[in-house]
């Protein structure tokens, strides 16, 4: 253990950290609203205050540097007011409730063989016959592209996930460069296929915006990519895990299959108790008061959502699965918040509730064959292999 992590009360690189870190961010809550991590970065750890900044001007995506991920600053996700609001609201139709009821057949259909195919078999791996495959082909079909890179595309959206990170080692950023590399050149061969093949799909609609003067072709580019790679990974995870979850809870998974109005708050507590993403990274453009503290102006700040969905003040016994949790709907953090919440997020809740709920309709007595085994780092919650029986 070097010298300067000894003490570190958040200790990224561990691996007892990154398989739970969750009684490491209760340490922390109840010393201080805010952690300066000897890694150069100041952490937000409370629910109320990270809940607040995610909606705080002050708080900049596009004055952060982000490194190897610096194509993404040309997609709404490394921009400010106003480029940011211009490039969400190009894609902000596509993902309204009655385009995600067109989304959500299109789903419903990609689960269905999924789980025709585990009935056949007896079983299934639930991240690699499931969860993966329904979300990121229901991704693709709304850019209006194919699925012949689908593995390729999970690969390297791992491998760039692994340099967004505070521990990234110089070989994760190596291969992160690697993965964009690729990203690049394969986006920019389904656009070029696109200008001479033009469709219906997302993709289209942002080269008409390009056509238009809405998009430059750096930001068509960009926000692609940006789909492409991420548009599965929370979505997928959510799914896997709350299987796993409601495999422990057969009482939650009968009501699950059975009242589709229990089941937004079900997804809800989902999310909250294990957060696909666990942070968001800012860069503070002056000081700003928290209730206890003070976050310094020209820092960068990661703002824990994993820790501020288990924060106790907001959510009463933080660490237990509550189906039917107060106001979780409203108040947990994994879609994020402010200009920057995630764009997608009727089209999560909507892919939870089917693939969930269509599992346990179709197999009410399937159980784990097998040890569940985690990928988990300290930016991504994943399970890599869940085995299943359903028969």
């Amino acid at each position: 253990m070097s010298e300067s992590t000894e003490h570190d009360l958040l200790p990224f690189a561990f691996s007892a950290f990154q398989a739970d870190p969750y009684p490491y961010y209760q340490v922390l809550r109840d010393l201080t609203p805010v952690y300066a991590s000897p890694l150069g970065v100041q952490v937000v750890v409370r629910h109320a205050d990270v809940f607040r900044l995610l909606r705080d001007p002050r708080l900049s995506a596009r004055q952060l540097d982000f490194g190897v991920a610096s194509i993404f600053h040309d997609s709404m996700l490394g921009q400010d007011s106003p480029d940011h609001a211009r490039l969400r609201k190009i894609s902000a139709s596509w993902f309204t409730p009655a385009r995600v009821a067109e989304w959500s057949v299109v789903m419903t259909e990609l689960v269905d063989h999924a789980l025709d195919e585990a009935e056949q078999q007896g079983g299934m791996n639930v991240p690699d016959d499931l969860s993966f495959p329904a979300t990121f082909g229901t991704m693709a079909y709304i850019l209006g592209v194919g699925t012949h890179e689908a593995q390729t595309c999970r690969q390297a959206t791992l491998d760039i996930g692994l340099a967004l990170r505070p521990a990234a080692t110089d070989d994760d950023v190596s291969g992160a460069h690697e993965a964009f590399a690729w990203y690049v050149e394969y986006i920019q061969d389904l656009i070029d296929h696109k200008r001479a093949h033009p469709g219906d799909g997302m993709l289209d609609a942002f080269i008409a915006a390009e056509g238009d003067g809405g998009m430059s072709s750096a930001e068509v580019m960009a926000t692609t990519t940006l789909f492409y790679a991420v548009g599965h990974l929370d979505n997928s995870f959510m799914i896997h895990n709350g299987i796993r979850l409601l495999l422990e809870r057969p009482d939650v998974a009968r009501a699950f299959a059975d009242d589709a109005d229990t089941r937004m708050s079900v997804v809800a507590e989902i999310l909250r108790i294990d957060t696909p993403e666990q942070f968001v990274t800012r860069h503070v453009t002056e000081d700003v008061l928290l209730d206890g503290g003070v976050l310094p102006g020209g820092e960068v700040a990661i703002l824990l959502l994993g820790s501020g969905n288990r924060d106790e003040r907001e959510f009463p016994d933080p660490d237990s699965f509550v189906p039917d949790r107060p106001n979780v709907q409203k108040m947990h953090l994994a879609f994020g918040g402010g200009q920057h919440g995630c764009a997608g997020q009727v089209l999560a809740r909507a892919q939870g509730d089917i693939a969930i709920a269509r599992f346990f309709q179709r197999f009410p007595n399937a159980r784990l064959a097998g040890d569940v085994e985690f990928a988990n780092t300290e930016f991504i919650r994943g399970i890599r292999s869940m085995p299943v029986v359903v028969g």
